[in-house]
């Protein structure tokens, strides 16, 4: 499994494809309501914003085991 040294990588991409998703799709839902939409959008952000806070701290400590171990 290909792992990467950069927690903002996979939450950015995510948001590059969930801002490309919302500009395509919210012009063409009709049925849901502009809180609704807004609702979603800040919602998935938060989400991502989460995501990279996680991996943020799960680098840190992988690191941290890492020196650990070498001393």
């Amino acid at each position: 499994m290909l792992r990467s040294k950069k927690p903002w990588l996979i939450p950015s991409l995510l948001a590059v494809y969930a801002t490309g998703m919302f500009i395509y799709l919210i012009p063409r839902n009709h049925e849901a309501g502009m809180t609704e939409k807004m609702i979603t959008v800040v919602g998935t952000y938060a989400v991502l914003i989460i995501l990279y806070l996680l991996l943020k701290k799960k680098d840190k400590m992988a690191r941290d085991r890492e020196n650990d171990l070498k001393k």
